[in-house]
């Protein structure tokens, strides 16, 4: 699985219907899953309001999760590839 670093923050039409945003995050759930991934959702206070940590299977899953969350017009992102220690430990080691 790759890892994936979501910082996000609202739309002004996400923020019109604030009441409506657990049913998203719900329905974001269920497409990752769909996908074969996994995601954990904070929600924040500062720069961004919402991190997501998110497993995919690959990067075309990815890709697919990203165009639709772009397409609803929700949320504004930057998304970061992670490694967790041990992978990149054994990136390093191959040096």
């Amino acid at each position: 699985m790759q890892k994936y670093v979501l910082l996000g923050n609202w739309t002004d039409h996400a923020r019109e219907t604030f009441l409506e945003i657990p049913e998203r995050v719900e329905l974001t759930k269920k497409i990752i899953g769909e996908l074969k991934g996994s995601i954990d959702f904070f929600f924040t206070m500062g720069e961004y309001d919402f991190i997501a940590i998110i497993d995919m299977p690959d990067e075309e899953s990815m890709v697919k999760y990203l165009l639709k969350a772009y397409q609803a017009r929700y949320i504004t992102i930057n998304t970061l590839r992670a490694w967790d220690d041990t992978e990149f430990a054994e990136m390093v080691s191959e040096l």
